[in-house]
């Protein structure tokens, strides 16, 4: 079973290659095309697949180009869940990302960690 899955987060940057790197380093992904079905498709999207998925769930945008098509991402904070806290911690200390302690709140056990543009992405224990 793969360490880390979400069913889909769309996440825009500034610089979507830089950012394309930062994923494809510190969670293993795989970029594949974007699918056609995926609503509002622009140019500079970048489709990932995170280890053990088929399908990709990670979207990466190009912010101004969000910004320009007068779309709305929704949210600021992204989550991706792990079958093993302390072995996805581990993971991320390894490859040199601060990741914060591990919290409980509502029941759930979590920690966060922030990419290179300081979008926060919380690591939680799944449900």
């Amino acid at each position: 079973m793969a360490l880390f899955y979400t069913e889909s987060l769309t996440i825009g940057y500034s610089d979507v290659q830089a950012a394309k790197k930062w994923w494809l380093a510190t969670f293993d992904c795989k970029e594949t095309s974007v699918p056609s079905n995926w609503d509002n498709s622009l140019p500079s999207d970048v489709a990932l697949k995170l280890p053990g998925n088929d399908e990709p769930a990670v979207l990466l945008c190009n912010q101004t180009e969000v910004d320009r098509a007068g779309l709305d991402l929704g949210y600021r904070h992204a989550l991706i869940f792990c079958s093993n806290l302390k072995k996805a911690h581990e993971h991320f200390q390894l490859r040199n990302i601060a990741a914060g302690p591990i919290q409980e709140s509502g029941g759930t056990q979590f920690f966060e960690i922030r990419d290179p543009e300081g979008n926060v992405i919380e690591v939680c224990k799944e449900p």
